[in-house]
């Protein structure tokens, strides 16, 4: 079972077992994991449950959150010194025209 979920990630896909076959298989999927750099979604009741992903993986995906965030925090420290000195009613009128027209935009679609 572990050669053909190694075999299924190469391919680019994921494998995806049930918490029992992961309780039952817990050392190949470490191996697979560790060694495969194969991530491995455990699943509850047909539900994602878990994903157990390589030390390396997990590393680079804090570093992109951490990234993250702090351009996030860099944006929004844009936006208010460039609105400083504006009206606070005229602001949140703006924003609120902005947030309806994208909207109106992202669901046009959908009817």
């Amino acid at each position: 079972m572990v050669k053909f979920a190694y075999t299924n990630y190469m391919n680019g896909s994921i494998k995806t077992f049930t918490a029992k076959q992961a309780r039952d298989n817990f050392t190949d999927i470490l191996g697979m994991v560790y060694y495969g750099k194969a991530p491995v979604v455990v699943e509850k009741k047909g539900r994602p449950f878990a994903v157990v992903v390589n030390p390396t993986e997990y590393e680079k995906y804090e570093k992109y959150k951490k990234a993250a965030r702090k351009r996030i925090l860099e944006i929004i420290e844009e936006i208010q010194t460039a609105n400083k000195d504006a009206d606070y009613e005229e602001v949140l009128k703006d924003a609120t025209e902005a947030v309806k027209e994208i909207r109106k935009q992202r669901y046009a679609g959908r009817k």
